[in-house]
């Protein structure tokens, strides 16, 4: 830090912040995992410098499978609860054969037969019976999406063989066992709903066979309609009362089932208890005592964590650093662990631990995704912005100064931004730090980050605005929510850059064609550019997730896809265009990147192309994402001539 800040222009500031230094970082934390009898603490972390997701034993900082292993689940596309543990002996999804492996001392070995066909996620051991796991298991026997087919198992961890359990409908998730045993309760939902949408939970009773085996009888479904609201997250308080989360007054709450259902809460916190569930395993609840759950809340964008009372509904903050908490799980009375981000700190996994009750709670950091520490006076504080849509309509984002101890811009100069759409779009960006953020800031660049209409976090109804209207709403809310920033007079208006991915690319692509001389440039990782073709490819999950944000099937609104298509619409875009996609993508076909890199070129406009042969959905290696990351960089500063 240089002892007076020195004068220069936005976006030629010096920083100490490189491409390398992201794609030297553990990216992601993927899972949790607590050993029920001795409370040591797992997670999975997912390494971009080995391209594989790691299970690493928290305490002791050190990994608990080889390079051979990849420690992941691909259930429904995204994965998720790849883990199980009792007293010492682990169990893991690998991705690679998608068999599930038991680590017991030094022995690693398959437990389930070698059938690619099955993957398997939510594992779940039987509380009494050790030989007995459930669990989630998806069937590719005949890998047509539509016949792609969806149940809970048991598996006899002894021979390694599969029962199916529950059965008929489109999907499951989160098998869990009551203490004793005796019950199982689980999430299911059907076609057309997303997971988010629409669940319900069923509480069932267990019987065991002569055999060994197990079975269920006696289905309860206890909250959840379908095409109408969710319940997520069960928790056994003890063999007769689950908790659980629902959204059916319009805002995702706590709520508790004994004979029956009833909000906990004495009056709705206008928050969501939960993000949106595109991946399994989420847990933003854990049993604290008889009477308490420890519970997260996302409000306006910033999560918090709250000790509440199942009897009462009477509610105790727990004071934080964390803005962004995640897979919350229970070690033992009083102690607990999570993944948790700050505003100037990256993803960490964090014990918490209470003396006497809530009183004098203590923070320990296991482990923290960043191989570098944040230089100091270089993190950018985010700032809450609300602005309107033309019906009127609050829209919400965060904002992010030009952020360098080491510089300061001429008096009267407005920094250039860099608006960031989301992936989803049924999600949202956390006000954690990231270095793809502060890349940017620390070069005298503003960052906005939009939570447009239909983005998780701001109640059903916020999500809802967004049918029918994906690729149009979302694109005028992002524009809006830019002049509207530039109008309190902290960006340069004519200095704007958009960029989004997975899937926020294709409303990348239509803010270039709908808003033409708006952005000055745009990248796009993993584009959608054909919907209608997405549509007859999507994977099982997202079958019919087109046609809620679209408004119905190709077949039924013909003139919406190709309207929101970008491939139909190339010439128009008049902005140069960076894009970036992966060769084995699964989810978007790198053909639809390769389609639109070729339209915009044959009308002539400015396009660079990153094709990636070794890459699926997103970026998993480390060179990929440096290179991707220098690639942008230096693009947007060629725009604007700050790299001359």
């Amino acid at each position: 830090m240089q002892d007076k800040p020195q004068v220069a222009n936005y976006g030629a500031w010096q920083s100490p912040v490189t491409p390398a230094i992201i794609s030297d970082q553990v990216v992601a934390y993927e899972a949790i995992a607590v050993d029920s009898v001795n409370g040591k603490i797992y997670h999975v972390e997912r390494r971009l410098i080995e391209g594989r997701s790691v299970l690493v034993d928290s305490g002791q900082r050190q990994d608990v499978i080889d390079m051979e292993y990849n420690c992941r689940s691909v259930v429904h596309g995204y994965g998720g609860a790849p883990v199980a543990i009792r007293d010492g002996v682990i169990f893991f999804t690998n991705a690679p054969d998608m068999r599930i492996y038991k680590i017991e001392g030094d022995s690693v070995r398959a437990v389930t037969p070698d059938a690619p066909q099955f993957r398997f996620a939510c594992l779940t051991l039987h509380p009494v019976y050790s030989h007995l796991m459930v669990a989630v298991r998806e069937d590719h026997s005949n890998p047509k999406p539509a016949n792609v087919v969806d149940t809970v198992v048991c598996t006899d961890l002894r021979t390694g063989t599969s029962k199916v359990i529950v059965s008929g409908s489109d999907f499951y998730a989160n098998p869990v066992f009551s203490p004793s045993g005796r019950k199982l309760a689980w999430l299911r939902w059907n076609h057309p709903d997303m997971p988010f949408r629409s669940t319900q939970l069923v509480v069932a009773d267990v019987r065991l066979s002569s055999d060994g085996q197990i079975s269920v009888r006696d289905e309860i479904v206890v909250a959840g309609k379908p095409h109408v609201s969710v319940a997520q997250q069960p928790l056994w308080v003890d063999e007769d009362t689950v908790v659980f989360l629902h959204d059916v007054d319009g805002w995702l709450q706590p709520w508790v089932h004994n004979t029956l259902s009833r909000p906990i809460l004495q009056h709705i916190i206008p928050g969501d208890f939960a993000e949106a569930m595109w991946g399994l395993g989420m847990s933003s609840c854990a049993i604290f005592d008889d009477d308490h759950i420890l519970s997260v809340v996302v409000m306006k964008g910033f999560a918090s964590l709250i000790l509440i009372s199942i009897s009462s509904g009477a509610c105790e903050e727990i004071p934080s650093a964390f803005v962004d908490i995640k897979y919350l799980k229970r070690i033992s009375p009083y102690q607990f662990v999570f993944v948790g981000s700050k505003i100037d700190a990256g993803e960490a996994v964090v014990k918490l631990s209470f003396d006497r009750g809530v009183a004098n709670p203590t923070f320990q950091v296991l482990a923290s995704s960043s191989a570098t520490p944040v230089p100091a006076g270089f993190v950018a504080r985010p700032e809450r912005f609300v602005s309107t849509d033309s019906a009127g309509r609050d829209v919400y984002a965060l904002f992010y100064p030009p952020t360098n101890p080491d510089f300061v811009a001429p008096e009267n100069e407005k920094p250039p931004c860099v608006v960031n759409f989301h992936a989803g779009p049924t999600s949202r960006t956390t006000p954690q730090f990231l270095w793809d953020r502060i890349l940017y800031t620390s070069r005298g660049w503003a960052w906005l980050d939009v939570m447009f209409s239909g983005s998780s976090g701001y109640g059903r109804k916020y999500m809802e605005r967004l049918d029918g209207k994906a690729g149009d709403l979302d694109v005028q809310d992002c524009v809006e929510a830019t002049r509207q920033t530039a109008s309190k007079g902290v960006i340069d208006i004519h200095r704007v850059v958009v960029t989004g991915s997975i899937p926020g690319g294709p409303s990348v692509l239509m803010s270039l064609i709908n808003f033409p001389d708006f952005y000055a440039a745009g990248t796009s990782k993993v584009s959608v550019c054909d919907l209608a073709e997405l549509h007859r490819k999507a994977p099982k999950l997202q079958l019919h997730y087109l046609e809620l944000v679209l408004g119905g099937s190709p077949e039924e609104v013909p003139d919406v896809y190709k309207a929101r298509s970008p491939l139909f619409h190339a010439g128009k875009i008049r902005a140069p265009v960076l894009l970036a996609h992966g060769k084995l993508d699964l989810v978007v076909p790198v053909d639809q990147t390769d389609a639109i890199a070729e339209e915009i070129r044959k009308h002539g406009g400015r396009v660079e192309y990153l094709r990636f042969e070794d890459e699926g959905h997103g970026f998993r290696k480390a060179e990929s994402v440096r290179h991707v990351q220098e690639r942008q960089l230096a693009f947007f500063e060629g725009v604007f001539g700050f790299n001359n």
